[in-house]
């Protein structure tokens, strides 16, 4: 950008080149300065003198430890999590925060769950050591959870182990048709031809 601004003859054209390769928040801040582009830059190096005045690396430090203090977990992996703070950790290098702000940033921010409760537990001293701890944690949850599952699903399937009606239906399913009568005994004699009310009417032989 720099010779292709030394090729143009007039400081508009510079700054409209200029204007032309920004994006982002820097292209959104310049078009916001004042009424008119040519109006809040008229000239290329009063654009520029602008631009690092508001972009400069004591700016975007400031803006990185913001983010660092008010970041939450909210609905993030908690890996996507990490990946951030380290980003914004990292954009603070030039004046860090104390390694206590930053661990209290971490534990603060992380949503309710296993992987919170086990480093508050543990109280870790330092952000490294609180990440270790919070993804062994969730590393465990998710390994546990299968097995967990397959025991629920095992156990309200079928019936008990002390479920004997079940087993005595099971038994009478697999006997022929004509054994199936025998379940029904006479509670006097133990006949399957008769119940008891016709034993009543039968006269016991006498004894030989």
């Amino acid at each position: 950008m720099a010779m292709g601004s030394a090729l143009l003859q007039t400081e508009k054209q510079r700054v409209a080149l200029a204007m032309s390769n920004l994006g982002g928040r820097a292209r959104e801040w310049a078009l916001t300065c004042g009424t008119s582009v040519d109006a809040g830059f008229p000239s290329w190096a009063q654009l520029k003198r602008q631009l690092s005045r508001v972009f400069a690396l004591p700016n975007q430090v400031y803006r990185a430890r913001s983010r660092l203090l008010a970041i939450r977990q909210g609905k993030q992996d908690l890996l996507d999590y990490v990946q951030e703070l380290r980003t914004l950790i990292a954009g603070t290098a030039a004046n860090p925060l104390p390694e206590a702000v930053t661990l209290t940033v971490f534990m603060e921010g992380l949503r309710t769950s296993a992987d919170r409760t086990e480093v508050f537990r543990v109280h870790p001293s330092s952000f490294e050591e609180a990440v270790s701890v919070a993804l062994n944690a969730e590393h465990n949850f998710r390994s546990a959870r299968p097995g967990w599952y397959a025991g629920s699903a095992g156990s309200s399937s079928g019936p008990g182990p002390m479920d004997l009606s079940y087993a005595e239906d099971e038994e009478a399913e697999l006997l022929p048709a004509e054994q199936r009568t025998s379940i029904r005994r006479c509670f006097t004699c133990g006949s399957t031809r008769h119940l008891r009310a016709t034993v009543r009417n039968q006269r016991k032989a006498p004894p030989s």
